[in-house]
């Protein structure tokens, strides 16, 4: 854990210039033949508190049809909107619990989200999303991941909130992404990206740990490529023997054998073991239901098996860090939500707003937030209205959560307010 925070660059030893710890790991990895990237760096510490917390980001690539997902049962416009594509009320999965809604309901195959739901985890933001039309899945995710609507991006709204906090002790793992390449929103911050835990370990090419601790440590020694290598390369090498303790790392019997569940698994591993991820990232692609969407009640249909991955993969990571639930935030997020109206493919076209979740420790559960309607007066060129700018609900969840005060969110949401006042309650 972090003990200590210093306004030193984290890519520096202090008082001294070179490589650090986590880049030392990132090129012995990629040495080893591993799929370990890095994003951008060259940050300033400013204090803030260590919590302990770990937060989760969830991108939903593609655009999620928010409107099945999250269904409005009780808007009288409904049924008409999405006449064949609509969430049936006789199968929808209720929002029961301490903050029943009765107006809202979820998808049919979110079986494990409307558990948690019931169990008070769960808060849904019903129209979230970017405060800018832009129907483009490239330029909106980058605007998103950015979080600021400059010609430039730099870096990510999480690459500047890591260094913002960072320290020149921050574990090599405070921030990691599981899937291959780095998010836009790391930008910034030297976080690990990899395929899977496998990746993060010198180990698969056959010497155990004392072998390559000798030969790597001698051979960085007495190479004279750097002073600093030797400096660094028992540290490393202590991280690397701190996963092997993890064991087999490959899923567990039982655990989903998705897209998501792949990404989330390693993530669920590192918490449960008590590793201080801080921020990590995963993602489910594939979204863009243009056509042949499915109804909610066609088991096979695209929407509803993308929404099963989803839950299921949500379902087993809460299940796996057990108890840890309680210091560990999951927010879902996508670009765009779709249109109001059915197309004549039986899809729905690129739109705007989207139910944001916040699900885990610390949330106060309820659908929270305006809900703008769907009547001809209500949505805007045929879109659901906008009306609670996504970059408030990661405000509040960093501050709530993570402990950012008003001068980290200045820089971590440059230009835009972030005002307790304007938040929405989704956590505590």
């Amino acid at each position: 854990m972090r003990t200590t925070r210093t306004t030193q660059p984290t890519d520096q030893h202090e008082g001294s210039t070179g490589p650090s710890r986590r880049h030392f790991l990132v090129g012995a990895a990629a040495a080893a033949g591993t799929t370990v990237v890095l994003s951008q760096s060259g940050l300033v510490g400013a204090a803030a508190p260590a919590t302990g917390r770990s937060l989760i980001v969830i991108f939903l690539r593609g655009g999620a049809d928010g409107l099945t997902l999250l269904a409005p049962l009780g808007d009288p416009a409904y049924a008409t909107r999405r006449g064949p594509l609509r969430v049936q009320s006789s199968t929808a999965r209720a929002l029961t619990g301490p903050a029943a809604n009765s107006y809202f309901a979820l998808h049919p195959r979110a079986q494990r989200l409307a558990e948690l739901y019931a169990a008070g985890r769960v808060a849904v933001v019903p129209a979230a999303g970017l405060p800018v039309i832009n129907r483009s899945h490239f330029d909106a995710q980058l605007m998103m991941e950015a979080g600021s609507f400059g010609l430039a991006h730099g870096s990510g709204w999480a690459g500047r909130w890591l260094a913002a906090t960072g320290a020149t002790d921050d574990h090599v793992l405070r921030s990691i992404g599981f899937g291959g390449t780095t998010p836009a929103s790391l930008r910034g911050y030297p976080s690990m990206v990899a395929y899977s835990l496998a990746d993060l370990s010198l180990l698969s090419w056959g010497p155990n740990r004392t072998q390559v601790r000798t030969n790597q440590t001698e051979r960085l020694a007495a190479g004279g490529t750097h002073p600093l290598f030797s400096t660094w390369s028992e540290p490393t090498l202590d991280t690397i023997d701190s996963l092997a303790t993890l064991g087999d790392t490959s899923l567990p019997t039982g655990w989903p054998n998705t897209q998501l569940g792949k990404r989330l698994w390693p993530v669920a591993r590192l918490i449960e073991a008590g590793f201080p991820v801080e921020f990590s990232h995963a993602e489910l692609d594939g979204w863009d239901t243009h056509s042949a969407q499915g109804t909610p009640d066609e088991a096979s249909g695209n929407m509803a098996s993308l929404v099963a991955q989803l839950d299921g993969a949500i379902g087993a990571f809460v299940d796996r860090i057990g108890s840890r639930i309680a210091d560990t935030t999951v927010v879902v997020m996508s670009e765009f939500g779709r249109r109001a109206e059915v197309n004549s493919s039986g899809g729905t076209d690129h739109g705007t707003a989207f139910p944001m979740m916040v699900i885990g420790g610390g949330v106060r559960p309820g659908v929270v937030g305006p809900w703008p309607g769907l009547a001809d007066n209500q949505l805007v060129d045929g879109d659901l209205r906008l009306m609670v700018d996504y970059r408030t609900v990661l405000s509040e969840v960093l501050s709530r959560r993570l402990g950012a005060t008003s001068s980290h969110l200045s820089s971590v949401f440059p230009g835009f307010s972030t005002s307790p006042a304007t938040w929405v309650n989704v956590c505590q």
